[in-house]
């Protein structure tokens, strides 16, 4: 029988945030949309794929207190940046379909994911290792 506790700190540990929204961002986020045949969505995949060898290099190669601090500066701005982007309304112009950043349901998912990371972060901030 799992314990509640060892279930909460489970969902609340920063390791496995980093390590889904890495996944997610990869798959879902970058790869599922790419198209290869627009130079300037290739440019931007290569830096935008960047930040899960980041992700991971903290999940995987730190612990504790130094995996919280790196999943709050690694997650954190990006979340602020979403909410930057879809309060100003912001259309790219390097992607081949139509995108508009903007305040809706579909801000969710990527919000929560990122958010979570990091939350997650600013709460083992000031952990022991």
């Amino acid at each position: 029988m799992v314990n509640d506790m060892d279930l909460k700190t489970e969902a609340l540990n920063p390791k496995w945030w980093l390590v889904i929204t890495a996944i997610i961002h990869t798959f879902v986020g970058m790869l599922s949309t790419y198209d290869s045949s627009n130079d300037n969505e290739t440019m931007i995949l290569g830096i935008m794929l960047i930040i899960p060898v980041y992700m991971l290099y903290a999940a995987f190669m730190t612990e504790g207190q130094a995996q919280a601090r790196l999943a709050a500066v690694i997650a954190g701005p990006i979340v602020v940046w979403f909410l930057v982007c879809a309060g100003m309304g912001l259309e790219p112009t390097y992607a081949t379909e139509n995108v508009t950043w903007e305040l809706s349901a579909d801000l969710i998912p990527p919000l929560l994911f990122w958010g979570m990371t990091a939350l997650t972060g600013v709460l083992g901030w000031n952990s022991g290792d």
